[in-house]
C-alpha cells in the first residue's frame, strides 16, 4: 500500500537524533518498548524558544534522549510549549514530567485531556469490575473473562501524570509554531478529538496518528461507550483531509514523512471497507462480539483485550450501524449480532 506514496527519505534516522526536516522544524524519532517499536516527535524553533509536539513515554531511553538534547545542542532557549496530538502512553507518557521540568505552556484539546486522565487511572487499577461486566455482556463467561482479568501481569506505567493545567485546542483555531501558522483539525474514531496540525502556506500536516504512511491507527470501542461507532468517526473525518493541498507534506507519528496524501487517504478507506466486508461475510448465524473476538484474535485476546475486543465490536457497530448486521440486546443487557 505504501509503495505509492513518495517518502521524503530511504530509511528512518537513528533514534534521538535531531534531524533538519524543513527549515525552522526538527525531527526526533524515539524508541518505545512496543510493537510499534517508535515514535516521531516535532520540535519548532519559535526564535526565543521551542515547541515540541508530542513527547513519547516514560521510559529511560526516552529520558535519557530528551535528556541529552536539552542539554546539548537545545541548551540556549527554553522549552516554551508542548503541544499535544492526542493522548495515548506514547504521545503523552512523559508530558507531566516535561512540563514540570522546563516550566512550560501545554496545549490539547478538552477531551483528549479528560482521556488522558482517564487512561491513567484505568492502566493504575488495571482490568476492574467494568471491564470485566463488559465482556460478560457482549459474551464471555464469568470464566473467561475473570481468566483474561487474571493474566493481565502486572507492568510498569510508562507514563506519568498527566499535566494538571492545559491550553484547550479546539477544531480550526489558528495557533503559532516555529514561526508558521497552524489550523488545528480535529477528528475522531483513533482517539475521542485528535488533534492534527496544518500549515496551509507551507502545506505541512503534522497528522499525529490520524494519517499513517505504513499502517491503520487502531480504532477500538472502549467499555466506557460500550454503543459508540468510532469507525463511522475515523472514516468521516478522512473527508476533512481530502480537503487539504494533494502535495502535501505528512509527517506521521509512525513510520516516513511522505508526499502523497490523498493517496494515502483513498489506501486507508479502501482497507478498512475491505476488512468490514470480511467480517460481515464471516458471520452466518447470530454471534456474541466476545465469540468473534476470540477467532479472529485468539492470542491477542488473552495479552491484549481493550485492544482485541475493543477493535471487534468497533467493526461489528459500524456494520450494524449501515445495515449489514443487526445488533440486539435482551433483557439482561446480553448483545448479539445477527446477519440483517
Amino acid at each position: 500500500m505504501s509503495d505509492d506514496l513518495h517518502f521524503t527519505v530511504s530509511r528512518a534516522p537513528q533514534f534521538g537524533e535531531l534531524n533538519d526536516l524543513v527549515p525552522g522544524m526538527y525531527w526526533v524519532r524515539l524508541p518505545l518498548p512496543l510493537t510499534m517499536n517508535h515514535i516521531n516527535c516535532w520540535l519548532l524553533d519559535n526564535g526565543p524558544g521551542w515547541t515540541m509536539i508530542d513527547c513519547g513515554m516514560n521510559t529511560d531511553d526516552i529520558f535519557e534522549i530528551w535528556d541529552k538534547l536539552w542539554k546539548g545542542l537545545l541548551r540556549a532557549r527554553p522549552l516554551q510549549n508542548l503541544t499535544l496530538t492526542h493522548a495515548h502512553i506514547d504521545h503523552i507518557g512523559l508530558a507531566g514530567f516535561i512540563v514540570k521540568e522546563h516550566k512550560c505552556a501545554t496545549r490539547l484539546p478538552l477531551a483528549e485531556w479528560m482521556n488522558g486522565w482517564l487512561m491513567w487511572h484505568e492502566r493504575d487499577v488495571g482490568i476492574d469490575d467494568v471491564f470485566i461486566d463488559y465482556m460478560k455482556r457482549h459474551g464471555a463467561s464469568d470464566e473467561e473473562a475473570k481468566g483474561i482479568a487474571a493474566a493481565q501481569r502486572p507492568r510498569k506505567f510508562p507514563g506519568v501524570r498527566p499535566p494538571r493545567e492545559f491550553t484547550r485546542v479546539k477544531d480550526g483555531d489558528v495557533i503559532s509554531m516555529g514561526k508558521r501558522e497552524w489550523r488545528v483539525v480535529t477528528a475522531g474514531g483513533h482517539s475521542p478529538e485528535h488533534a492534527s496540525y496544518f500549515c496551509e502556506k507551507d502545506k505541512i500536516l503534522i497528522a499525529g496518528d490520524q494519517v499513517l504512511s505504513h499502517i491503520t491507527p487502531s480504532i477500538i470501542v472502549s467499555a466506557a461507550q460500550p454503543d459508540s461507532n468510532p469507525m463511522q468517526d475515523y472514516l468521516d473525518s478522512l473527508a476533512r483531509f481530502e480537503a487539504l493541498p494533494p502535495d502535501t507534506l505528512v509527517l506521521p507519528s509512525h513510520g516516513l514523512p511522505f508526499h502523497g496524501l490523498h493517496t494515502r487517504l483513498a489506501q486507508l478507506r479502501d482497507h478498512h471497507q475491505s476488512r468490514l466486508d470480511d467480517l460481515a461475510g464471516m458471520i452466518t448465524e447470530t454471534v456474541t462480539p466476545f465469540a468473534v473476538a476470540a477467532e479472529i484474535f485468539s492470542r491477542l485476546l488473552m495479552e491484549n483485550p481493550r485492544q482485541a475486543f475493543g477493535e471487534t465490536l468497533a467493526h461489528l457497530n459500524m456494520l450494524a450501524s449501515v445495515g449489514k448486521l443487526t445488533r440486539t440486546i435482551d433483557d439482561r443487557g446480553a448483545v448479539t449480532f445477527a446477519p440483517a
